[in-house]
């Protein structure tokens, strides 16, 4: 599968496989992966056969050997929980990377 497209939500691929990131989203945080780190890695339209991902702690995570960093920007009162959803069709593989989040808490 190759990949074609990098946004704020995540990655497509050309076989249909999505990969992005899911937090459970209050009023006033912010949980995410910093999915456009990739745009300057020449990840862009590289073949992959599966996904990997890797924890880095308190930083992000590796995606196939390329660096994502994830944030957790809130007051501390709410939930840093951040997962990896990879779906293609019907089916979805979720990782876990909330202990990966570097926190940004005021």
């Amino acid at each position: 599968m190759k990949l074609i497209l990098i946004d704020e939500q995540g990655l497509k691929f050309d076989d249909g496989t999505v990969v992005e990131h899911f937090h459970d989203q209050d009023c006033c945080e912010t949980v995410y992966a910093d999915w456009k780190q990739l745009e300057d890695t020449g990840i862009l339209n590289r073949e992959f056969n599966d996904i990997k991902i890797e924890g880095v702690k308190r930083s992000g995570f590796r995606l196939n050997g390329y660096f994502v960093p994830c944030y957790n920007e809130q007051n501390g009162y709410y939930s840093s929980g951040l997962e990896v959803w990879i779906t293609k069709g019907n089916e979805k593989r979720v990782v876990d990377v909330s202990e990966f989040v570097e926190d940004k808490i005021d």
